[in-house]
């Protein structure tokens, strides 16, 4: 509703609203603005839907609470009882599912890109009646991609509570690159733990695939900082990596380097040069890591992944929204 875009700490799509303040007095005057604008538009709630006062509350798909935001535990589930696809239709249905909820895994594009490779090879780029004929085909698992699936399902089940964003901390970014794959975390120190506060990962095309392990890692803090460049603007922040040639790479011979080292060299350089090595064993922030809790199994839809619905989320792991209990 773009009639409640303006209203301080209001949270709109569509119909469903969502209040996050920071205490009892606050609140009182979020909700009284909001009433008065309602009002103002002839707008009608109904109050038997309403929740009121609450420090944890599920909004599109997702658990808010004053912890961080994480998948609802009904929609894991749901994810989890998936069979094994016997199509292209269910296999694209059941990447539409992770695919809501890969901002909660480290890694997502490793851990898919034997899947994504499996269903390359069932498809075409031309769509034609032999291609939509295809999509109901069954389909011949190999091993790797069988793997994949089971990962990808495993993932889901350890999808990992994102930390809100506290202004001011001191943060840190975490790179690595596979032969597949590059990803990254950004994270927060918060009572002496790095904290999770948001997950990038990508699938290199055959060309990236042919780099050599200092161009992939490269790559992956360049890609990592535009992906969360909204985030590092004026902050400082260190790089930690397990390529330990790139602690040097500011204090190289630009001579030596390629034009696309340069590149991303360049962009890297405007916001950190501050690249630590980490060994690759420890290069996880485990002592951040919050598991979601998988009792029965429940059939619950997941929410269509529109492009207003990415933006709402987005907000949500952007800002520092903190949730408050009003009543003790």
């Amino acid at each position: 509703m773009k009639s409640l875009e303006v209203l301080p700490g209001v949270y709109a799509f569509v119909d469903d609203i969502l209040i996050a303040s920071k205490n009892p007095e606050q609140h009182f005057r979020h909700l009284k603005t909001l009433f008065a604008r309602l009002d103002k538009y002839g707008l009608c709630i109904n109050v038997s839907k309403c929740i009121f006062g609450t420090s944890t509350i599920d909004f599109l798909g997702f658990k808010l609470s004053e912890n961080g935001i994480k998948p609802l535990p009904d929609k894991v589930k749901c994810v989890l009882a998936f069979p094994k696809p016997d199509t292209l239709t269910q296999l694209r249905r059941f990447l539409g599912m992770f695919n809501f909820y890969r901002c909660f895994i480290p890694k997502a594009a490793h851990i898919l890109a034997p899947i994504v490779q499996f269903l390359e090879g069932h498809t075409n780029k031309k769509k034609s009646l032999s291609s939509v004929c295809k999509s109901f085909e069954q389909l011949k698992w190999n091993e790797n991609a069988e793997q994949a699936f089971l990962a990808a399902k495993n993932a889901i089940a350890e999808a990992i509570l994102l930390r809100h964003p506290i202004p001011g901390a001191q943060l840190s970014l975490w790179v690595d690159a596979s032969d597949v794959a590059i990803g990254g975390t950004l994270s927060q120190l918060s009572q002496g733990k790095w904290e999770p506060i948001a997950f990038f990962s990508m699938k290199l095309n055959k060309s990236q695939q042919k780099w050599s392990t200092y161009d992939r890692e490269l790559f992956s803090i360049y890609s990592a900082i535009r992906k969360f460049k909204h985030m590092l603007e004026g902050r400082n922040f260190s790089i930690y990596t397990d390529q330990k040639p790139l602690i040097c790479a500011f204090k190289q011979n630009p001579n030596k380097c390629s034009p696309r080292q340069l590149s991303h060299l360049d962009l890297i350089s405007q916001y950190s040069t501050d690249i630590r090595h980490v060994q690759g064993s420890q290069n996880i922030v485990a002592d951040a890591l919050s598991r979601i809790e998988v009792d029965s199994i429940t059939k619950s839809p997941i929410l269509n992944n529109s492009q207003e619905h990415r933006r709402m989320i987005q907000i949500f792991k952007n800002s520092s929204i903190m949730m408050h209990p009003l009543y003790n």
